[in-house]
């Protein structure tokens, strides 16, 4: 078996499911907890989770993007699969280790914790377990289903521990708990499973040949999660914790909407280094200019539909306790359509050509720009500044990807027929939204009819990936395989 031969369909619905699973859940429980802890204790967790994972970045390094590119190359439980997975692995498990004991010297030492260390200390189990985090290995081999599957069981017990400790606003350290607790509960699965698919082989183990590619990708991953990381670092240094939750939680709507449609398109990782590691480069340019294209069809209508019920969405989810995110969810929403197309173009096809020097040099420019504009911005808007910083950030980086991967690769996406669709679907929304009717059903109407007109008008104007989905739905009625 090998990865040329996976379903990308099979795997882009099971990618979807778990990445749906993955903030959907914790939306879930953010709903419930919004009305449970409030903002504060909301922001105190968030900040602790924010710190540990700089951490966890350190200690993962560039592993989780290149283990998945790696594996992708060799058959399952093949002698090279094994050889690369060990290899691997113990780098992880020993900077795992390394960064676990920085974490707590820091937390331990430094006076700035005093008071909330042991927030910290449960934080930090994250960082600890992420010797065991082998994600990374189950996606090269396109495992996704099984990937979906226990993503869904751990977050069913993560969700009914959630309900059965966390009852008032003094429970945000079982919270917190509960959260590192599923995090673990995953990499122990994956750890358990791994005997079915690899052997693993410690004879000729090499690890200088993977560090430069490593660390070639921890510069642009630590570069996009810094300034990820830095909006609420910098907002619990400068504001209070309340504004620490106001915008957490806007966040978090933001990017159960990135994750949806980025999932849809990370299955091709496997695929394109698959194609290109066996020379096939007609259907690698191929599936390039078809992942761009589906990207692009799901997250514009995506950025335009959340600014427009990103009221509702808010007073649906958190309650009126948390009107400030309003705003910050609209200016959020901007970044959907960016964030999905700098990460195809940066995640997927510069680092499967081999390219990853613009992927770090677009990400570094990007911390730099997100740190500068976040110490004003959040002066003066707070929550608001970060969302602005964050915005602009993302544009920018995405600019970049696009001027400097044009000399190796050009990418098309079909843009006419998706913005008219975008606008149909914008015209739709903003008549349902004139209906008096409580938030809850105009939310539920703007989407359902939303996306209708937007899934229609593309259909008539015979975009490519509607009438794909079409076409595998009647096969599928008709029980020819898919």
């Amino acid at each position: 078996m090998n990865v040329g031969k996976k379903s990308i369909i099979k795997n882009s619905i099971y990618n979807v499911f778990y990445k749906t699973l993955n903030i959907v859940f914790p939306l879930i429980t953010s709903m419930y907890v919004a009305r449970i802890l409030m903002a504060e204790s909301i922001g105190r967790v968030a900040a602790a989770q924010n710190i540990a994972s700089y951490f966890t970045l350190v200690a993962a390094m560039g592993i989780p993007t290149y283990g998945v590119k790696l594996i992708a190359q060799y058959k399952v439980k093949s002698r090279e699969s094994g050889k690369a997975f060990t290899e691997l692995f113990i780098i992880n498990f020993i900077l795992s280790c390394i960064c676990a004991i920085l974490y707590y010297g820091f937390i331990l030492f430094f006076p700035y914790f005093e008071g909330k260390r042991l927030l910290y200390c449960i934080a930090g189990l994250n960082v600890i377990f992420n010797a065991l985090n082998v994600d990374w290995f189950y996606q090269g081999i396109q495992e996704y289903g099984y990937i979906a599957v226990r993503s869904f069981v751990i977050k069913v017990f993560s969700l009914l521990a959630l309900v059965l400790f966390v009852r008032d606003s003094g429970d945000y350290l079982i919270y917190a708990f509960i959260s590192s607790a599923a995090l673990v509960g995953n990499y122990c699965f994956n750890i358990i499973r791994l005997k079915k698919y690899v052997r693993l082989s410690f004879k000729d183990l090499k690890f200088k040949e993977h560090l430069k590619h490593i660390l070639i990708l921890f510069a642009a991953t630590i570069a996009v999660e810094v300034y990820v990381l830095a909006d609420t670092t910098m907002l619990d240094v400068l504001c209070d914790s309340s504004v620490v939750g106001y915008y957490t939680m806007s966040m978090r709507i933001i990017k159960l909407i990135r994750s949806l449609v980025v999932a849809v398109s990370a299955v091709f990782l496997p695929q394109l280094s698959y194609y290109y590691f066996n020379k096939e480069y007609g259907k690698f340019h191929s599936l390039a200019d078809r992942g761009l294209h589906i990207l692009v069809f799901l997250a514009m209508p995506a950025a335009v539909g959340m600014s427009l019920v990103a009221d509702d969405a808010i007073y649906v989810c958190y309650g009126s306790g948390f009107a400030a995110s309003v705003f910050t969810t609209r200016i959020l929403s901007l970044s959907i359509l960016t964030v999905a197309v700098s990460n195809f173009i940066g995640m997927q096809i510069l680092i499967t050509i081999g390219k990853e020097k613009i992927t770090t040099i677009s990400t570094v420019c990007g911390a730099v720009t997100n740190i500068t504009l976040n110490y004003f911005l959040i002066r003066l808007y707070q929550h608001n500044g970060a969302a602005i910083a964050s915005v602009i950030t993302e544009a920018l980086v995405m600019l970049i990807q696009l001027v400097l991967s044009r000399r190796y690769i050009k990418l098309k996406c079909g843009l006419t027929q998706i913005m008219v669709s975008t606008i149909g679907m914008s015209v739709t929304v903003l008549i349902i939204r004139a209906i008096p009717v409580g938030r809850f059903a105009r939310l539920l109407l703007s989407l359902a009819f939303g996306g209708a007109a937007y899934c229609i008008l593309a259909f008539l104007m015979k975009d490519e990936f509607i009438i794909s989905l079409y076409k595998m739905g009647r096969k599928k009625k008709s029980g020819d395989p898919v």
